[in-house]
């Protein structure tokens, strides 16, 4: 007798971050997708990125199985990737989906990597950029991330080299912070966000998570996560150019004013 079973080729999605990855996960669920999840949890924006440095973003990922009609689980798994996560997870066999947007140097950062990675193997993406006003994967709602399952555009053989060698020349500047200058990532100084900081850090104790969010809202490089600018706020303060009451790892009660305005 013959089987009518026919072997259901799975397909591997790749979100540029966690947040992005859960939301993806909604999504995919909501679509009546099975699939795989590939999440990068290291935001490369930020921190050292030569070839040294990227040994510790090996065990950077995590992945999770979508089931259909799964987005109401309380408990969805996620696993550390290990061996996944290696050029040969990406095969002919296997469609494989990258999600992004443009206007995230987080996701930009991500899509870099992971077309160095993937050089020589096919790949498509999904740009989230147009499709709400935060033009990123981690900010868009499942719902509208649904909108956009199945319309992967196969990335070009040419573009993705172009997108590796500027991989390439990011990692040989090795910058403190990565951003974005239009629609390309350039490299950047420890103090960059440091004058934007300021600016927005009264003379008055003023919650750190209220700067913060100041900063992150005037931001010209696009979205920036709250723990790099809390980064570079605890910098100022160890330097005395900002005064702190309280404990600057807890931003939401630590109060912070200029010093010497």
């Amino acid at each position: 007798m013959q089987s009518d079973m026919t072997e259901v080729v799975t397909t591997n999605h790749i979100a540029p971050s966690f947040t992005a990855g859960v939301a993806l996960h909604k999504a995919l669920s909501a679509a009546g997708a099975e699939c795989t999840i590939l999440a990068n949890i290291d935001d490369l924006s930020q921190g050292p990125i030569d070839a040294r440095s990227m040994r510790r973003h090996a065990s950077g990922w995590l992945f999770s199985h979508v089931t259909a009609r799964e987005e109401h689980s309380r408990h969805i798994a996620w696993l550390p990737a290990y061996g996944r996560w290696d050029p040969q997870f990406i095969d002919v066999d296997t469609p494989t989906v990258l999600w992004f947007g443009r206007r995230s140097a987080e996701e930009m950062c991500s899509m870099l990597y992971f077309a160095s990675a993937a050089t020589g193997r096919p790949w498509s993406f999904i740009d989230v950029t147009e499709s709400n006003e935060y033009k990123s994967v981690s900010s868009t709602s499942p719902s509208e991330l649904e909108l956009l399952v199945d319309t992967q555009v196969p990335m070009d053989d040419t573009q993705s080299r172009e997108l590796a060698e500027r991989w390439r020349i990011l990692q040989h500047e090795n910058a403190p912070f990565r951003v974005l200058t239009g629609s390309t990532l350039t490299s950047v100084p420890e103090d960059y966000f440091d004058r934007l900081l300021l600016e927005n850090t009264p003379t008055l104790p003023t919650p750190m998570s209220r700067v913060i969010a100041e900063t992150m809202g005037g931001a010209q490089s696009g979205p920036v996560s709250d723990y790099v600018l809390r980064g570079r706020l605890i910098a100022l303060i160890s330097e005395g150019t900002i005064a702190a009451e309280g404990n600057p790892s807890t931003m939401e009660s630590c109060l912070i004013h200029r010093v010497g305005a």
